[in-house]
């Protein structure tokens, strides 16, 4: 019984030290391209995040990249003819004269002269890339 005993607790410890050199092994290193993650401080470096509320009335001229997301109220988008916001929650494009969906990220992929007017008081939150 003592023999049998010694063997799993041996086989045991064998499995486990198996397990434990195929994770180190596998293990990224940190900070290479294959390393999946991103500090914080790295994020806030390349993009300022920031929550706005428009009045009613009122006009938001947004640069190329900038992301939004309407928490509320009505934001209708304006721009010349042929130019599109994407929308990158429903996968589709989002032509001018559209009113912009609630909780969507949105995306304005050029320059151009983009227009986005509340109709009514709209909290939204807006990210734009810093350099």
């Amino acid at each position: 019984m003592k023999n049998c005993r010694e063997t799993v607790t041996g086989l045991l410890f064998s499995a486990l030290a198996i397990l434990f050199l195929v994770n180190a092994l596998s293990a990224q290193t940190p900070g290479t391209p294959a390393d999946p993650l991103v500090t914080k401080s790295f994020v806030d470096h390349f993009l300022k995040f920031r929550t706005m509320v428009l009045p009613a009335s009122s006009e938001l001229r947004p640069q190329s990249g900038t992301m939004l997301i309407v928490r509320s109220g009505q934001l209708r988008f304006e721009a010349p003819k042929g130019k599109t916001m994407i929308d990158l929650t429903a996968g589709r494009e989002i032509s001018a004269g559209s009113d912009l969906p609630l909780n969507h990220l949105l995306i304005i992929p050029e320059t151009g002269d983009y227009r986005l007017k509340a109709k009514n008081m709209t909290m939204l939150l807006a990210s734009w890339l810093q350099e």
